[in-house]
C-alpha cells in the first residue's frame, strides 16, 4: 500500500486495478455539467417566455410598471418600433415614452369600476 502511494506521488503510472476511476470521471463530469446547465437554463427560458407573453398581451389602458418603478397607463403602443407611451399624470396629461422592454409588470385589470 505504501509503495503505491510513493509511486503515485512520484508521478509514476497508477497501480493496476484503478482503470475504472478514469472512466467514472470521464462520464460523470459531463453528466454533472449537463444537469447544472439544465437546472439553470430551464427556469430562465420559462421566465423569458412569460415575459414575452406579458409584453405581447399589452393593450391600451393597461396599468403597468417600468423597471425603474414608474407606474402609468398605456396611452399608445407601437410594437413594430418597440415603443410605448405611458400616461403618468391625468391632471397634467403627462406622458413619457419608453422602450417596450422597460415594462416590468402589468397590473390586473380593475373590474370594480365597471360595477
Amino acid at each position: 500500500m505504501l509503495d503505491s502511494l510513493i509511486l503515485f506521488a512520484e508521478g509514476a503510472a497508477a497501480p493496476p486495478g484503478n482503470d475504472g476511476n478514469g472512466l467514472f470521471i470521464f462520464f460523470m463530469v459531463p453528466a454533472i455539467l449537463i444537469l447544472i446547465w439544465f437546472f439553470m437554463m430551464n427556469p430562465q427560458k420559462k421566465q423569458e417566455e412569460q415575459r414575452r407573453k406579458m409584453l405581447d398581451s399589452l393593450e391600451k389602458n393597461d396599468r403597468v410598471m417600468t423597471v425603474g418603478g414608474l407606474i402609468g397607463t398605456v396611452h399608445t403602443l407601437d410594437k413594430e418600433q418597440n415603443e410605448i407611451v405611458l400616461k403618468v399624470d391625468d391632471s397634467n396629461n403627462t406622458k413619457i415614452r419608453f422602450h417596450l422592454t422597460a415594462i416590468n409588470a402589468v397590473f390586473p385589470k380593475d373590474n370594480s369600476s365597471s360595477k
